[in-house]
């Protein structure tokens, strides 16, 4: 009897550690779905699922790449610009968000600037980048530091339609995002139209100038300049060249230059006291030799209120694409210059260009107008 009654109770306490932990289940899965049932769930271009507000208000910009996609699709959710732009770039911005405070930037890695993003108070967090392991575990933990959700789009060039359509329901601006996503569709399906026409041709070779004196580059294989060859032109960089610190840009002797002698070359510079190269290049005796100066195929690549190349290397891209295409190649890429860049500013910037605007983009660009 003693031991039926022991019997008894010894499962009867089983049962109950049973039922108890079944409660505490219950329970997690209750408050689960009550969190979930006052939030979205999204998928980001990673694979990762992310919990987000029904509703957001500002998003955290992890770099400038992230700000001009933010600003393109809503300048409203912008949390703030990730570096101060020059008073001749910022005047293509609307007024309204002129003066939006600066963020950090936040580099893999690096937890340092965690508490400025907190501060900020985002609703999300938006991370463009190369989709890898390292950078999915980077976004989750900066998630979990942070405990708020982080947004993940693949920086691919030929993926930024997907890209906008992704963000577009992440951000819950799925009607801005389409008219954009319409636009790179256009642009990729032009350039993938006119490769076979391309293909036909002897490749253009392009050297980028940067830098002061324009002996600065980046080679094949850059993110920064991916549109060259993306547009069926040549890179005449090497992509072995050393790279110059965090900001790239790969040292280079004039000599180099002359060696590779391109067809066109491509201006680029920094607006924080570095100064183009444009009229060094197209007047100094010691480039006059090389076939772009001596053919005058030398271009400066538009900057406002984005540069069209790369710097960021961002969608502000998108209008380089067209651009590029057009220097490289005009009789297979016609380009009505006027028309499409004040489609493009309107469109992506939200700015509509005036005439006397348009020159001044054009004014070193050197386009058919």
């Amino acid at each position: 009897m003693n031991k039926t009654r022991v019997l008894v109770f010894v499962v009867v306490s089983i049962l109950l550690i049973f039922l108890s932990g079944c409660g505490d289940k219950t329970a997690s899965i209750s408050n689960t779905s009550q969190e979930a049932a006052g939030s979205r769930v999204i998928t980001d271009m990673a694979g990762r699922t992310v919990l987000l507000p029904q509703q957001l208000k500002k998003v955290y910009p992890v770099s400038p790449v992230e700000a001009i996609m933010l600003y393109t699709i809503d300048p409203e959710l912008l949390a703030g610009w990730s570096y101060h732009m020059a008073s001749d770039e910022v005047r293509f911005i609307l007024p309204k968000y002129r003066d939006l405070p600066v963020v950090s930037w936040i580099d893999r890695g690096s937890t340092g600037n965690i508490e400025e993003i907190i501060k900020t108070k985002p609703d999300a967090i938006l991370l463009m980048t190369d989709i890898t392991e390292v950078n999915k575990k980077f976004a989750d933990d900066m998630e979990q530091l942070t405990q708020i959700p982080v947004i993940m789009l693949d920086k691919d060039l030929p993926k930024m339609e997907q890209a906008f359509l992704v963000a577009g329901k992440a951000l819950d601006r799925e009607a801005q995002t389409a008219e954009l996503a319409q636009y790179c569709r256009e642009t990729f399906a032009m350039v993938q139209a006119k490769k076979p026409l391309v293909a036909e041709r002897k490749p253009i070779g392009v050297y980028y100038a940067e830098g002061r004196g324009g002996l600065e580059t980046e080679p094949r294989g850059s993110w920064h300049a991916e549109i060259i060859e993306f547009v069926g032109g040549v890179n005449v960089a090497d992509s072995d060249l050393p790279a110059s610190g965090k900001i790239g840009r790969s040292p280079v002797s004039l000599e180099q230059v002359m060696n590779w002698n391109p067809e066109v070359v491509l201006i680029g510079y920094f607006r924080d006291g570095e100064s183009s190269s444009f009229p060094q290049i197209i007047s100094n005796q010691e480039w006059r030799d090389i076939r772009a100066v001596r053919d005058r195929r030398v271009y400066e690549i538009p900057t406002a209120p984005f540069n069209w190349f790369d710097r960021p290397p961002a969608v502000n891209r998108l209008i380089g694409i067209r651009w590029v295409a057009n220097v490289l190649y005009p009789d297979i890429y016609p380009f009505d210059f006027r028309a499409e860049v004040k489609r493009f500013y309107s469109l992506f910037y939200h700015y509509q260009l005036s005439d006397q605007e348009v020159d001044q983009l054009a004014n070193r660009a050197s386009v058919n107008q």
